[in-house]
Parts: C-alpha cells; sequence; structure tokens
C-alpha cells in the first residue's frame, strides 16, 4: 500500500489461480487476469491495525465510513465464528457429498435455532433485569452445547406436549447461562493459518 487508503491492482497470476484450476473459478480468473481493490487501513485500539478491502468508491465512503460499515456488518463475522469454530461445520463426518450437505444443513439449523432462543431469551432478560450492573447476555457457547446434547430428545420424541415440555426445559437452562457485556474490552488479535485443522481420520461424534 503506498498510502492508508488506496487503489491496489491485484495479478490473478499462476500461484493464485492454481487452487481453483478447472473449475468455473479458475476459468473467469483466468478471463479476468487482475483485479482492483481499495484498501484502507483503519486504526485499533494498542496501536495496531487492521487493512479492509472494498469496492466501494472513495466518495462518499471515506475511511471512518468504512470502519463504520465494518462495525455494522461484525454481527455477520461473529455468526461465520460460532458456525466454524463452536460448531465446526468444517469439521464434516465424511468426504461424500451427500454427507457434506448433510453436515452443513444441520449445523446451520442447530445455529439459526440457537440464535432464535438466545435472542428471546435475552429479551425477556432485558425486561427482567435492569438493575444489573452490567447489561447481561446468554454464554452462546454454553447454550449451542445444551441444544446440540438436548434437541436429538426433542425430534425422536412423539408425544407433542412431552416434547413442548423438553423444548421449555432447554429454553430455561439456556436462560440460566449469562454473562456480562463489558462495553470497551478488546482481546489481543492472533494470527496464524486456521484453516484445514480437522482431520480427515478423526471426527466429531455429534
Amino acid at each position: 500500500m503506498s498510502a492508508p487508503d488506496t487503489w491496489v491492482d491485484i495479478q490473478l497470476d499462476k500461484s493464485r489461480i492454481r487452487h481453483y484450476k478447472g473449475t468455473d473459478m479458475g476459468r473467469r480468473m483466468e478471463g479476468i487476469g487482475h483485479i482492483t481493490l481499495r484498501m484502507v487501513k483503519v486504526p485499533l485500539p494498542e496501536n495496531q491495525e487492521e487493512v479492509l478491502l472494498t469496492d466501494l468508491p472513495s466518495e462518499p465512503f471515506g475511511c471512518q465510513q468504512i470502519a463504520e460499515l465494518y462495525h455494522i456488518r461484525w454481527g455477520i463475522e461473529t455468526a461465520y465464528e460460532t458456525l466454524k469454530d463452536r460448531l465446526q461445520i468444517e469439521n464434516f463426518t465424511g468426504t461424500k457429498r451427500i454427507l457434506l450437505l448433510q453436515d452443513i444443513y444441520s449445523t446451520i439449523y442447530i445455529s439459526n435455532l440457537a440464535e432464535d432462543i438466545i435472542r428471546d431469551a435475552e429479551a425477556e432478560l432485558d425486561e427482567k433485569e435492569r438493575h444489573r450492573k452490567h447489561k447481561m447476555m446468554i454464554n452462546r457457547t454454553l447454550s449451542i452445547g445444551i441444544l446440540k446434547n438436548d434437541l436429538i430428545y426433542i425430534l425422536l420424541e412423539t408425544d407433542a406436549r412431552k416434547q413442548d415440555e423438553l423444548f421449555q426445559q432447554i429454553y430455561e437452562d439456556i436462560s440460566k447461562n449469562l454473562v456480562p457485556i463489558r462495553p470497551d474490552r478488546h482481546y489481543h488479535r492472533t494470527k496464524g493459518q486456521l484453516a484445514g485443522k480437522y482431520s480427515n481420520t478423526h471426527k466429531r461424534a455429534y
């Protein structure tokens, strides 16, 4: 980067295309030849910075506006983190296409269901717990664990009344796992290659 906010021309050479060779994406990259993106440096706490890539024009989207837009879409980033880290969506139980799709669909189903329950529980919590020093939120990691362990019993139950009772129990268990929201708390960022961390010879059992 020649400046904190600059347009960079990225050549789609063989080293970048080889991972996609023989695919529609690879053929498209070969046809395009290069791609021009805007790179914007955004300051972070503790004298750190991050670089955001975008194709939005400099006007009216200045550096500050790009940072604000990235903050607004942070919920999408945390949703991907939940899928990849807590639900281990990349840790497939097999290699056949039908097994991959089964894992993907079931994981996203669990994620959406957990988020739906958590949102309802947090809305109810906001009404009840106004006296607390810190605003509270549901612990998502523990909530997902509860849901993964107990949802199977609801799916196997044929009695509608018992299903409702089991679901209500899950809702109550999730509602008990609270953590405070502490504003302006930051954690040190780690860098490194994290992809491909799941082995094909050691699969998860849930």
